[in-house]
């Protein structure tokens, strides 16, 4: 394990900060925290500090958790990673491959010749893709033929394929496929799921979909860079959600979410209660196929996301839950790492190497902004590089 040099990771966070509002950071062991940091505002206009109790939204981070659900289900025999996603919704059967427009501007679709099967849904090589990343489901989304992802209605998981399943990657829908699953299995919301089974044990009080009115002044606001200063995007908090998307959604905090991150370090085990088997574990560490490559996907919102090129140079792929990185990053993120990241620029990955978990939260907008990645950058080169 590297020793964890605090002054130096408080001296890089510390400098790099005024490229965003505020940020949180902290980093974690099996067994105690590391680091722990907060730098800058949640509310520019009130001058409202980000401290321990400060929340942010997480975004695509949900997935790692509605992952969980999945493997626990699975440990429970309810399905399996090979099971087919029509058993549970046989209009899934009807999905077609979305090849392109003709010259109508009318829709060509061709059949797929696989199932899509839950490991598909996991690792997003079941060919279901994101309107702000394909131009073809965005295409869809403008013509009013699909509901958008944005209006957070379970519509828009009518989504057509955008290939046969398993035979490629592309960053989707696929969890939120899964978290339906999980209400369908169980009978519960999946946000009672995730508090019976993860967010209480792990005493992750801050964790959830729904938040009371009264603590909506804790969740840090959602900027953009205008120029040389920032530029507040609302976005709402809902006090209660018609849809949990098993994408994204959940609210949370460094503590909470550390809390999470540490099963992975500790055989399934936090807080005296076993979450997962250690089995399942090693299955969502490691890459469910290394040769279906994660890739670039070029934006069709600029406004809310850059072109996905993330660890430029270096092949990843993705496990039952994480995208994993092939190679040792720039920073020093070791090989076969595990972590990914949410719309709003919050970041964590899982290094079981030198057994830690780090985590950086930020509420900027578009996803993979050249400050806040200056920023994850800089704190990973603190920890690796300045030990």
């Amino acid at each position: 394990m590297i020793n964890i040099n605090v002054e130096s990771i408080q001296r890089a966070l510390g400098a790099a900060s005024p490229k965003v509002p505020g940020l949180s950071a902290m980093i974690s062991s099996r067994d105690e925290m590391l680091y722990k940091g907060h730098f800058g505002y949640l509310d520019l206009e009130s001058k409202t500090l980000v401290d321990d109790n400060s929340l942010y939204r997480i975004a695509s981070m949900t997935k790692a958790v509605t992952s969980t659900c999945i493997m626990q289900l699975i440990e429970k025999g309810k399905l399996s990673l090979d099971s087919e996603l029509k058993h549970f919704f046989p209009e899934v059967s009807s999905k077609k491959i979305i090849e392109g427009f003709d010259e109508k501007d009318q829709p060509i679709y061709s059949e797929p010749s696989n199932d899509i099967l839950i490991k598909h849904l996991l690792s997003h090589s079941s060919g279901l893709g994101y309107e702000m990343w394909n131009k073809n489901i965005s295409k869809l989304v403008q013509k009013g033929d699909l509901v958008s992802m944005m209006t957070n209605k379970r519509e828009f998981l009518e989504a057509p394929l955008l290939f046969n399943p398993g035979s490629s990657w592309e960053y989707g829908i696929g969890i939120d496929w899964l978290g339906v699953l999980v209400e369908e299995i169980t009978g519960l919301s999946l946000q009672e799921y995730m508090k019976k089974n993860i967010f209480d044990p792990l005493e992750m009080s801050d964790t959830g979909y729904d938040l009371p009115s009264t603590q909506h002044a804790r969740v840090a606001k959602v900027y953009n860079r205008a120029e040389d200063s920032f530029s507040e995007i609302p976005f709402g908090v809902s006090e209660k959600y018609d849809f949990y998307s098993g994408g994204g959604g959940l609210i949370s905090n460094i503590h909470d979410y550390s809390a999470f991150l540490k099963i992975f370090l500790n055989e399934g085990k936090g807080n005296g209660a076993q979450i997962l088997e250690e089995d399942s574990v090693n299955i969502m560490l490691s890459s469910f196929n290394r040769e279906i490559k994660m890739r670039k996907l070029e934006t069709s919102a600029p406004p809310l996301t850059e072109d996905m090129i993330i660890m430029a140079g270096i092949e990843k792929s993705w496990s039952p839950g994480f995208m994993i990185n092939h190679e040792t990053s720039q920073s020093g993120r070791p090989k076969d790492s595990a972590g990914w990241a949410g719309l709003f620029n919050s970041y964590f990955w899982i290094d079981t190497q030198n057994n830690m978990v780090s985590i950086i939260l930020m509420q900027m907008l578009p996803f993979l902004e050249k400050g806040c990645v200056e920023i994850l950058e800089h704190f990973e080169d603190s920890i690796y590089k300045n030990t």
